[in-house]
């Protein structure tokens, strides 16, 4: 087996995750919910998460919140910094996590930037254009879930700023593959997935709030917060505000086991990925796109094989033991920017576990299934 689908969530998970979910599983009771020693094992468990990823992230520890995936976070933080009247900005390469949110709360007020796919340099010029009377909040994922070209986010945030535009980055594709610093970024809020490439379990995820800039939340979700019980609202300081409910804590101590033995390998994955580009390029019979992207990748590329749908496509490779995503990969407007057609594209992405070997056996399927 080959696996190549990364970006949808990485595979295979570590023992230490395995290990450190059967242990929460056996010690830990409801967080913030008493003070006996189940229940005291079960908060340090949480805050040990928060203390890894704060770290990780370049922010406090009260300053990650935890959800149950990245697309939750995305909703808290869209809805929860949607700012009066004003309009909202995102790209053509995001994601419906960051599209079906914008709509619902900007369904007239939405800008959408297209991307020049060949000059980072030139998207820039063209959002700082879009940026303009009028936006409150601007949406960017750092890397696209398609075709993989990283997006500008350090100078669009920094122009943003400038410009009082709130500012929040989906790193769905990029945490856990590339450096991820939310100062250095310059983002009001990062979101990201624990389960891609962090290397946790599903049903985890968060944001971060960038350690300098006081945000107002409007909460998305009410209910028990194990503390202030008396009180008819949300507590007003994070990351009570947004985090109502029972932790996912097995999720959680998976996430904190994940991120302490992440070790960033972009060099590696960035190799993996140019190497694929270079090899399916080569086949006749076969379209890669965004192939000339200057300004960096996340692991992951799109392809086509001519006259074969690509959800036929991927099915073929699996059968052969190699295993990709076909399809419009929730991310309609990208696909049209890329000009990929009605079905979408086939996608592989990579993830530390993969060898040149694996690019090798991508190569080969993709030949056979193309009779190339």
């Amino acid at each position: 087996m080959v696996y190549l689908d990364n970006a949808a969530t990485s595979f295979p998970k570590s023992e230490d995750v395995l290990n450190a979910m059967k242990e929460a599983f056996y010690t830990c009771g409801n967080g913030g919910r008493g003070g006996h020693p189940l229940a005291v094992k079960a908060s340090e468990t949480i805050y040990g998460c928060r203390e890894v990823l704060s770290e990780l992230f370049g922010t406090a520890p009260e300053r990650i919140v935890l959800t149950g995936s990245a697309t939750a976070a995305l909703n808290i933080a869209i809805k929860g910094l949607a700012v009066g009247k004003g309009d909202a900005l995102c790209s053509v390469m995001e994601h419906n996590a960051v599209l079906r949110p914008l709509y619902s709360v900007f369904p007239r007020r939405l800008r959408i930037l297209d991307i020049d796919l060949n000059s980072s340099e030139r998207s820039l010029q063209t959002a700082t254009k879009k940026m303009k009377d009028g936006v409150s909040l601007a949406v960017f994922t750092h890397a696209s879930n398609v075709c993989g070209i990283k997006l500008p986010v350090k100078e669009l945030c920094e122009e943003a700023h400038r410009k009082g535009i709130i500012t929040i980055v989906d790193c769905a594709q990029s945490a856990g593959h590339l450096p991820v610093n939310i100062e250095e970024l310059g983002a009001d809020v990062i979101c990201f997935p624990g389960h891609k490439g962090l290397g946790g379990a599903m049903g985890v995820g968060g944001l971060a709030v960038h350690p300098r800039r006081e945000l107002n939340f409007k909460t998305l979700i009410e209910g028990g917060t194990g503390t202030a019980s008396k009180d008819r609202f949300m507590p007003p300081v994070l990351p009570e505000r947004l985090e109502a409910g029972t932790a996912n804590v097995t999720g959680i101590a998976a996430l904190a086991a994940a991120c302490k033995a992440l070790k960033l390998e972009s060099e590696k994955e960035e190799s993996l990925r140019a190497e694929a580009v270079k090899a399916l390029k080569a086949l006749k019979g076969v379209t890669v796109y965004a192939t000339g992207w200057d300004g960096g990748y996340a692991p992951v590329v799109a392809f086509n094989i001519d006259g074969i749908q690509s959800e036929k496509a991927a099915e073929a490779l699996a059968e052969k033991g190699v295993f990709v995503r076909g399809g419009l990969h929730c991310a309609p407007l990208a696909h049209t920017a890329l000009s990929t057609g009605k079905y979408g594209a086939i996608r592989a992405s990579f993830g530390k576990s993969n060898t040149a070997e694996d690019v090798d056996a991508l190569v080969k399927a993709v030949a056979e299934v193309g009779k190339i």
